[in-house]
């Protein structure tokens, strides 16, 4: 937070909101209210001005920056987990527009648009606390600590994937011959599958083998096992990093048809890159 006195006294926090991660892998730690919840201010000028450019919300660096600017008390957003990241922005949202957020949703039985409303107060209302055993026990009896993916793993994702997506349609509209298209495809994937590999190994905070009292928490040691052990105990490590990656919201939503009246549940789709709208 700045030291100027105006902006002291002007700033002051719309809502607090839980984190599914109850503030851990921050480090530092974020300054949480004796609630355990994190201040959400509203957005700045500046700030709506990188959420109209949908793009940019793809961009790590614009998100860093909106998690800056209105979550102040996460000292380093690039370390925000993926658990926490969809509900820190659901607040933003709230905090600087209400808790009103528009959608549209297609009538399973008419095929009719309805423009409907879902409230993000509910949303951030059904928010749990993560529950996930950070421990993964292998049959080999190795035992292993892992994390959720953070926002700069989520960004190399990101962009490693518009990359692929560019290699794809570049090579779809070039002259090649099927041998060297063949190739450049094969390497595109195997670039993303190396890249899954490293963030994995990221995310795991220590291994210890069996009948052994020694944790080994160094990354470079834990990636080259990573890429050495069975695809069935690397699916189990990969998929418990997902299950804590995951934010716990019910997105469940009750709509009714505002053309033929039918009532049916679906699942609210939230994308930072267009629910920013005042």
């Amino acid at each position: 937070m700045s030291n100027n006195p105006l902006i002291a006294a002007y700033k002051k926090p719309a809502l607090y909101v839980g984190l599914p991660s109850g503030g851990k892998y921050y480090d530092p730690k974020p300054k949480l209210s004796a609630d355990g919840e994190l201040a959400v201010y509203p957005m700045t000028a500046r700030d709506e001005l990188i959420t109209k450019t949908p793009d940019a919300l793809f961009n790590g660096e614009a998100t860093v920056s909106l998690l800056h600017s209105c979550c102040p008390d996460i000292e380093n957003p690039e370390q925000t987990p993926v658990s926490d990241l969809m509900v820190l922005m659901l607040a933003i949202r709230n905090a600087s527009y209400g808790a009103d957020i528009d959608v549209d949703l297609q009538c399973p039985k008419c095929d009719f648009i309805n423009n409907l409303t879902v409230s993000a107060a509910r949303l951030l209302g059904s928010i749990k606390p993560l529950d996930v055993d950070p421990v993964v026990t292998l049959p080999s009896e190795f035992q292993v600590e892992v994390k959720p993916f953070n926002l700069t793993d989520r960004t190399k994702l990101q962009l490693q994937g518009v990359k692929q997506q560019r290699i794809v349609r570049d090579v779809q509209n070039t002259e090649l011959s099927d041998e060297e298209r063949n190739k450049r495809f094969g390497q595109t994937f195997i670039e993303l599958a190396e890249l899954t590999i490293m963030l994995i190994s990221n995310c795991i905070v220590s291994v210890q083998a069996p009948e052994s009292e020694e944790k080994i928490t160094d990354t470079p040691l834990i990636l080259e096992w990573l890429q050495s052990i069975s695809k069935k105990d690397y699916d189990q490590i990969r998929d418990r990093v997902e299950q804590m990656s995951e934010d716990g919201m019910n997105r469940e939503f009750d709509a009714t048809c505002q053309d033929c009246g039918n009532k049916w549940k679906t699942d609210v789709e939230l994308d930072v890159a267009n629910f920013f709208v005042g």
